[in-house]
């Protein structure tokens, strides 16, 4: 492949941004470490946009690998960037659509139930007292209820409702209520849930989440091994990522006391670090494969006669 340079988007680059520029390198590419948040709209530019490092041109492709919180109106220009980069036709890996329908829980909990696809009993709304009493009906029929954050990752602020008297002291982020029915774990006790990243179709890598916590992220301190998938599961996962039209996801499952798996959470922007440790799957190489593949796709529609 001629010599393509790749923007990696993230407010702050670490050990994620060092494999993906290893991989990229491996394949002939040029990893542009760049935050986002730097990028800008200027229409005196030909293309409307500036961005640092691509002075005279456009990225050949770009890979997300974080958005850094804002108010609405950051990530609305932030998004604006990655929605236009696309429609100059560079490929935004994964695509602003892609994380608009990730990055907001109640918009994926919608696109699984339409689709069919089994995860938990969700509720979102933004009226107290519709929440309390959604929250009462469901504890009076035994069920237990966890409340997330409608924006949020790696399991921070999420918390579990098991009784009528913690509704009292129910706090939520920006007025928005989103609550979920909990899983009991097949063993009591033992919490684990499963990870799976799927790229292009295919699950690459899989690894069970243990801890003796009811939160099972990896960030939160839960144990990570290595797993194999049955047949079910990969199927889940592949049919949810492709639901949020992403290119590549890290889909969380969980299997309750029935034995049936349902899904948890799609990540459109996925960390890998855990199931890296868990697995040694070079990730990375994978995804720089994906990167070329999106850019030969490309030239080949643009110059099919100067592609071989």
């Amino acid at each position: 492949m001629p010599h393509a340079r790749i923007a990696i988007f993230n407010d702050t680059h670490g050990w994620h941004s060092v494999q993906l520029t290893e991989a990229l390198s491996a394949l002939g590419m040029e990893a542009v470490l760049i935050d986002l948040a730097d990028c800008r709209i200027d229409t005196r530019s030909p293309t409307g946009l500036i961005i640092p490092k691509f002075e005279t041109t456009l990225p050949d492709a770009v890979l997300v690998r974080g958005i850094a919180p804002g108010s609405l109106e950051q990530i609305t220009l932030r998004m604006d960037v990655l929605h236009t980069l696309a429609e100059l036709g560079v490929p935004v890996l994964n695509p602003a659509h892609a994380i608009e329908l990730t990055v907001d829980k109640a918009r994926t909990s919608l696109k699984l139930h339409l689709a069919n696809i089994p995860s938990p009993h969700t509720w979102a709304c933004e009226n107290r007292q519709q929440a309390l009493q959604i929250a009462v009906e469901e504890l009076v029929k035994g069920h237990s209820l966890v409340v997330k954050p409608l924006f949020g990752c790696q399991g921070k602020g999420i918390q579990r409702i098991e009784h009528i008297s913690q509704l009292d002291q129910l706090s939520v982020v920006g007025e928005a209520y989103y609550l979920q029915h909990y899983v009991d774990p097949v063993q009591t006790g033992q919490w684990q849930d499963w990870r799976l990243m799927v790229v292009q179709g295919e699950v690459i890598a899989a690894m069970t989440r243990r801890s003796n916590h009811w939160i099972t992220n990896f960030a939160q301190g839960a144990s990570c091994f290595a797993s194999t998938v049955t047949h079910e599961m990969a199927q889940l996962a592949i049919q949810a990522t492709a639901i949020v039209e992403a290119p590549y996801a890290g889909v969380d499952l969980i299997q309750d006391q029935q034995g049936r798996f349902s899904v948890l959470e799609v990540n459109s922007v996925p960390a890998w670090k855990g199931l890296y440790q868990a697995t040694g799957i070079d990730i990375a190489g994978r995804l720089a494969s994906m990167v070329a593949s999106h850019i030969q796709h490309i030239r080949q529609v643009s110059f099919p006669e100067h592609v071989g």
